[in-house]
């Protein structure tokens, strides 16, 4: 079973915490029920989040975790891209505008590193990388 790495616990920390900072505040629109739209964002955006951190973290989810770290990358450019469109079009402040933008940078270089994660861990590994396979390693490097 692969290990943890450094990375991955790094990231696995980095994705709650900045969701606690974009949408702690805005725990009470899931249950206000002011528009469904806004329980999909929020709520996905805990959900996805959430499951991403785990398959990050705990080994026997790790069939699961590019799958995943994928979704959580392209659910993030959607809802954040779509985010600062409504934000700079809209006639909100420039504070306001501002906060949001430092938000969706946030979470767009959260993606990448997710995306990035995932095709690394989607790699088919090296004979010089350990992955168990050592037989099968020795065997490949002695061919001609």
């Amino acid at each position: 079973m692969a290990e943890v790495s450094r990375q991955q616990w790094y990231l696995a920390g980095a994705i709650p915490a900045w969701t606690l900072i974009a949408w702690g505040g805005r725990i009470g629109l899931l249950t206000g029920g002011e528009s469904w739209s806004s329980t999909v964002r929020i709520g996905g955006s805990l959900l996805i989040g959430v499951a991403t951190s785990l398959v990050l973290v705990i080994p026997k989810l790790n069939r699961a975790i590019v799958p995943v770290l994928y979704l959580f990358a392209l659910w993030t450019v959607i809802n954040w891209g779509r985010s600062l469109i409504v934000n700079w079009t809209g006639s909100g402040s420039i504070p306001f505008k501002m906060v949001h933008t430092i938000l969706g940078v946030g979470f767009f270089v959260l993606a990448a590193l997710a995306a990035r994660t995932a095709a690394r861990s989607n790699a088919i590994p090296g004979p010089d990388e350990r992955d168990g396979y050592e037989q099968r390693d020795g065997e490949s490097a002695s061919l001609p």
